[in-house]
């Protein structure tokens, strides 16, 4: 009987140390796998940072400005140019040339 004691401690002590050293090494592969989940992290976000400051720079208005004086070739409006809603009909009913018919605007 002793014996037979003997030998399921042991056969127990071999299958917990066993157990152990696998729960080990899956514990350090876990910890590889969130260290390099945490620098991707990191580096998104760096990214992230990146386009922001990118973003802002395209967004400048001045700089926007810039362009679109340089390659849309735009006037600056004038206060005739601007119509209220009662003129509206008025300039969409006048044709501008004689042989043309008025618009409709259907509703």
């Amino acid at each position: 009987m002793t014996r037979l004691t003997i030998a399921l401690t042991a056969f127990l002590a071999l299958a917990l140390s066993i157990g152990v050293f696998r729960i080990t090494y899956q514990v350090d592969e876990l910890e590889k796998e969130l260290h390099s989940l945490n620098k991707e992290i990191l580096d998104e976000q760096e990214t992230i940072h990146i386009l922001k400051a990118e973003w802002s720079y395209l967004n400048d208005p001045a700089r926007l400005e810039s362009l679109a004086k340089r390659y849309l070739n735009l006037e600056e409006m004038k206060g005739g140019q601007l119509i209220n809603l009662d003129q509206l009909d008025k300039k969409l009913l006048i044709p501008q040339d004689p042989n043309t018919k008025p618009a409709k605007l259907e509703q």
